[in-house]
């Protein structure tokens, strides 16, 4: 029979085994470019998205679009995906383009999304103030026996 061999902690030049403990990265985790959302979208996001809004355009926005949740949320994503893909100056901005940027916005801007209601000068409340989530029914029984 033989004997497990863990792959992962064998120096590969020697054969032999390695210390049990992973390696530790001594590298800090480099400094935000931007403090918050807010911030990058004022400084990057915004400015890269000159578009025609609202009025008959193909695209809607919401001037106050931070007061969106499902805005807030996707857009602190793609913050935070910027912020890290920045740093690789080979395919970041590639990646973050493709990956991040575009499907998010295009999301927040079809005329049914989040800003459906909203005009180019601000924000107009939902008529239905008390919807706060897609509609729900809790199941009649426990679909995981654990929670």
């Amino acid at each position: 029979m033989s004997e497990f061999v863990d792959v992962f902690n064998v120096d590969h030049d020697t054969g032999e085994m390695g210390d049990a403990e992973p390696a530790v990265d001594d590298a800090a985790e480099p400094d935000l470019f931007y403090p918050d959302p807010l911030a990058f979208f004022r400084g990057t996001l915004g400015p890269s998205y000159v578009r025609e809004v609202n009025g008959g355009s193909e695209f809607v926005w919401c001037p106050q679009w931070y007061k969106h949740p499902e805005a807030l949320a996707r857009i602190e994503a793609v913050w935070r995906a910027w912020e890290h893909l920045r740093m690789d100056g080979a395919l970041g901005s590639s990646i973050w383009w493709i990956n991040h940027a575009d499907p998010h916005m295009s999301v927040l801007m079809t005329p049914n999304g989040p800003f459906k209601k909203c005009i180019y000068e601000g924000h107009i409340e939902r008529a239905k103030p008390e919807q706060v989530s897609l509609p729900h029914i809790e199941p009649e029984e426990s679909i995981y026996p654990d929670s």
